[in-house]
């Protein structure tokens, strides 16, 4: 009897926080003993309210509890459960410790008699020796042979970043409902975790004290920007910057395979640079090939596969960069540029997206009548910063309208670089426009003639340009009314020495 509460103690003392340490202590029933059908809390709890959301676990009963005697005199012992596979779970055993099984005798009473493994949800996983991660990692790839599963819904019991539901105590072998693909996209799949309910107290294994689990999953979040914003505007011929986050995901070790890839997908009007770009975790640059692939799929899709993330450590951050040049403007007003991530983390998916624009504006070139002037060309330069589009030029069509697309906000200088035929060659229009929010918002003439007047606008509103065929057409207003009257009174001037000449000469 005192080695049975012996072995109660030992069998119980990793129970605590939900797991379970099967110690050296025999647990060989050398007895009839009745195994213990109560039900026990199992909680599991999460960091993250998303990694309990729609998520689901099988459960599968490895081992029961079994009372010898009773009242004060009660002890308890361990047995494996009904309908679990004896070969399935030798298999198992073997692999994981590398010993012989014997081929009489309980083999989970065999398993703590021996000290082979070690089960505790601890910060380092959910197990903490290489047996038990082995015996759990065997176990869930044979998920048939174990008897009875119980699904286990704990999406519809959470309550915020716990969820508790209840089950028969014993040992049991908890693993995700959809481990292939997930249940929920916000979270990966749960790491098949192995978890006993009871505790110890003076000594004496309790078998029905609840058992509590942190889940073993984690979310999955991305974040990308262009030029360091979710939305920015840009000249068609600008260069952006693309940069992808995320995080190195916790527990890689114990999946025998995971993936982590992201799936990039620009819009028409760009065109990706694929030499510029780089993959960094931590401070750390990874070598495309050995530490990450890129696949160029169609209409511009490509995907990054981190190959090497289980080598990384967890919580590293992740950050994809590369360029890209802006080739597009919509002809008709703003056009928005996107590009949108899919972050694939082991079954859970995350995805974030970015926004480029561009405007326009027009003008309308007229003769000092008002009437509408083609063949007309103008050039355009971005100012204080602003980046001159690769359509830097314009020509006035047969209506006046002389068109710039495809316009980052900004101002922008607007030179005349050659009149319509019979207009004044040397009297040109020069003027800066502001563009905010894709339109045209201000003009202000840059020549002396006048020929571009400064206004701010509306909506409606139709800016004009003027082309004149002599002097005498300039308008008659500010500094181009002044150097009006200065050209006219030079040519006065100019006259008057003339005629004053010619009288001296006939005096003489």
């Amino acid at each position: 009897m005192k080695m049975r509460k012996l072995f109660a103690g030992i069998a119980a003392a990793a129970t605590l926080l939900g797991g379970m340490a099967l110690g050296a202590a025999s647990a060989q029933a050398d007895g009839s003993g009745t195994v213990v059908k109560s039900d026990v809390n199992f909680t599991f709890t999460a960091q993250d309210a998303k990694q309990l959301t729609n998520r689901s676990l099988n459960a599968y009963k490895i081992a029961d509890y079994v009372q010898y005697g009773t009242d004060d005199n009660a002890t308890y012992g361990v047995q494996t459960a009904d309908g679990v596979d004896r070969g399935t779970l030798k298999t198992a055993l073997e692999s994981a410790t590398g010993k012989t099984v014997s081929e009489t005798g309980d083999l989970m009473a065999w398993a703590l008699a021996e000290g082979v493994l070690s089960v505790d949800n601890s910060a380092d996983g959910a197990w903490n020796n290489s047996a038990s991660r082995k015996f759990v990692e065997s176990l869930k790839t044979t998920t048939d042979k174990l008897g009875t599963v119980q699904k286990v819904d704990l999406g519809a019991v959470a309550n915020g970043t716990s969820a508790t539901v209840q089950l028969p105590a014993g040992l049991y072998l908890f693993v995700d409902a959809d481990y292939s693909v997930g249940t929920n996209e916000a979270a990966t799949p749960s790491i098949a975790i192995l978890v006993g309910s009871g505790n110890v107290k003076d000594g004496v294994l309790n078998p029905l004290t609840k058992a509590t689990v942190d889940i073993k999953n984690q979310t999955t979040a991305v974040t990308k920007k262009v030029n360091g914003a979710d939305v920015i505007t840009a000249s068609v011929g600008q260069k952006v910057t693309y940069t992808i986050t995320s995080k190195v995901p916790q527990n890689t070790q114990y999946y025998s395979d995971y993936g982590y890839t992201y799936t990039d997908t620009p819009s028409a009007g760009q065109t990706v640079d694929f030499d510029s770009l780089k993959v960094t975790v931590g401070d750390k640059s990874l070598n495309k090939g050995t530490g990450y692939t890129v696949a160029e799929g169609g209409n511009g899709k490509f995907t990054v596969n981190i190959t090497s993330i289980k080598q990384q450590n967890a919580g590293d951050e992740i950050v994809v960069t590369y360029d890209a040049e802006v080739t597009e403007a919509e002809a008709t007003g703003r056009k928005a540029v996107t590009n949108t991530v899919v972050l694939s983390d082991n079954g859970a998916k995350a995805t974030d997206s970015t926004f480029i624009t561009n405007g326009q504006f027009s003008f309308t070139k007229t003769d000092a009548q008002g009437n509408a002037l083609a063949d007309a060309d103008f050039e355009i330069e971005g100012q204080n910063g602003a980046s001159t589009p690769s359509t830097a030029t314009a020509t006035s069509e047969s209506n006046g309208t002389v068109t710039f697309k495809g316009l980052a906000d900004g101002t922008y200088k607007v030179t005349e670089t050659e009149v319509p035929a019979g207009f004044q060659p040397n009297l040109k229009a020069a003027f800066t426009v502001t563009i905010t929010n894709g339109k045209a918002v201000k003009y202000t003439g840059a020549d002396i003639w006048g020929l571009a007047p400064s206004t701010e606008v509306s909506d409606n509103y139709t800016y004009k340009v003027k082309n004149v065929k002599n002097v005498t057409q300039l308008p008659l207003t500010g500094a181009a009314g002044t150097t009006l009257f200065t050209v006219v009174a030079l040519l006065v001037a100019g006259a008057g020495v003339t005629v004053a000449l010619k009288s001296r000469q006939r005096v003489r």
